[in-house]
C-alpha cells in the first residue's frame, strides 16, 4: 500500500495552532519564548510546547482555535478519495495530538497519527508532553519524522511526503523521491534557494490531484 505521510499545522491545514494562539491571544511572555527558540535558545519541541502552554481561554475558546486552523476546501473530499485508491495517509507532527485528533474528528477523518500527546485545561492550557516510549520519539522534536518515513520505505517503496518547515520536515522529505516530495512555505522556499527538486504546492489538495494523476 503506497503511503502519504504528511506534516499537520500549515501543510494538511492553512493555520498552525500556535501561531493562532500568538495571533489571537498574545500571551504574557509567549512572543519573548517564541523568539528565544528562534535564536536559538531551545528545542523546537521546547518552543511549541511553551506557547500551546501560555494559552488561557476556556474550552469554547480552544475549540475556536482548533476551527481556526481552517483545513482547505475539498481536503477532505481529497483525503477520502487518496484512500479509496490504496493509499494509506499518515500524520508526522512536532505538534500536539490533542488538537489534531479534534480537527480530524471534525472532518470525519481517519489518520493514522503520530504526534506528540496532551491535554488542554483552561488554566495550563494545552500540556504537550514528550513521550520517551513511542517508537518515534525524538528528544528535541518529539516526533522522529525521517524514523516514520524510513519505516513507512520498509513497508512500500511508493512513499510520498509533504511539509513547510525546513528544520522540522526538510529532512525527511528528502528521504523521498522528488516527485513525491511536496513542499509548501518556508520548506518550499528553501528547496528551491538551494535547487533541490521537489514538488511545490499551495494547498494539500492539489498533493492528491498530483499523486492520483
Amino acid at each position: 500500500m503506497p503511503i502519504l505521510v504528511t506534516d499537520f499545522d500549515g501543510t494538511f491545514t492553512r493555520r498552525d495552532f500556535f501561531d493562532l494562539i500568538l495571533e489571537r491571544h498574545d500571551p504574557p511572555g509567549a512572543r519573548a519564548l517564541w523568539d528565544r527558540f528562534l535564536a536559538g535558545g531551545m528545542t523546537p519541541f521546547e518552543g511549541i510546547a511553551g506557547v500551546l502552554g501560555s494559552l488561557r481561554t476556556d474550552a469554547d475558546g480552544a475549540a475556536a482555535l482548533v476551527a481556526a486552523m481552517d483545513p482547505p476546501p475539498g481536503a477532505a473530499a481529497a483525503a477520502r478519495r487518496l484512500q479509496s485508491a490504496g493509499w494509506e495517509i499518515v500524520v508526522a507532527s512536532a505538534g500536539c495530538r490533542w488538537y489534531i485528533d479534534r480537527v480530524l474528528d471534525g472532518l470525519d477523518l481517519d489518520f493514522t497519527v503520530h504526534a506528540n500527546p496532551g491535554s488542554f485545561t483552561p488554566d495550563r492550557g494545552v500540556v504537550m508532553e514528550l513521550d520517551p516510549g513511542s517508537p518515534w520519539f525524538h528528544p528535541t522534536l518529539g516526533i522522529d519524522k525521517p524514523a516514520v518515513v524510513r519505516a513507512a520505505l520498509q513497508r512500500d517503496p511508493v512513499v510520498a511526503f509533504a511539509g513547510d518547515s525546513a528544520l522540522t520536515d526538510g529532512p525527511a522529505a528528502r528521504l523521498v523521491a522528488p516527485g513525491r516530495r511536496f513542499a509548501t512555505g518556508q520548506l518550499a522556499r528553501r528547496f528551491a534557494a538551494d535547487g533541490e527538486a521537489h514538488q511545490a504546492f499551495t494547498a494539500w489538495p492539489e498533493i492528491v490531484e498530483r499523486l492520483l494523476a
